[in-house]
């Protein structure tokens, strides 16, 4: 079994951080900084080398999730409803472990990984395009913005 270098995540997290920081706008940076956020809080909750459901990180989890969904709901743009779409996964996955006891340790550890991963990407994607998404909203005539009203 190939197990990825364990430098690999933080610097994935890390370097998602830095482009919302750099690129993004405020709901670019709000998402990385609560995500940021929620694990550093599953770092000091987390118990490794345990197949048992990890009641806190669910909570925190769930938490984060709620929060993209609020971003998600206010935004003009897609990438947040995917990165709430893959955190709402990462729940999911970790209520399907807590129902069914045959949900290996394995698999509920890899697929929140791979959710992990999946949120950080669309926080990512979502920083590196918001400079060209908002200069053409800013190009636009302020009746043309989206959601504006005519008079």
């Amino acid at each position: 079994m190939y197990q990825l270098p364990p430098w690999v995540w933080p610097s994935a997290v890390i370097a998602t951080c830095v482009l919302a920081v750099w690129r993004g706008r405020d709901q670019e940076r709000l998402a990385a900084g609560v995500y940021l956020a929620a694990w550093a809080l599953t770092l000091v909750v987390f118990r490794s080398h345990s197949e048992d459901i990890q009641w806190p990180v669910l909570i925190i989890d769930a938490c984060l999730l709620g929060i993209l969904v609020v971003l998600a709901l206010r935004s003009e743009r897609f990438w947040p409803l995917f990165a709430a779409g893959f955190q709402l996964l990462g729940v999911l996955t970790h209520i399907a472990r807590a129902l069914d006891a045959g949900v290996s340790g394995w698999a509920y550890q890899t697929a929140g990984i791979i959710w992990s991963y999946m949120v950080i990407a669309a926080i990512a994607y979502g920083s590196l395009t918001a400079p060209k998404r908002y200069a053409e909203i800013d190009a636009l005539e302020p009746n043309d913005v989206p959601g504006a009203t005519r008079r």
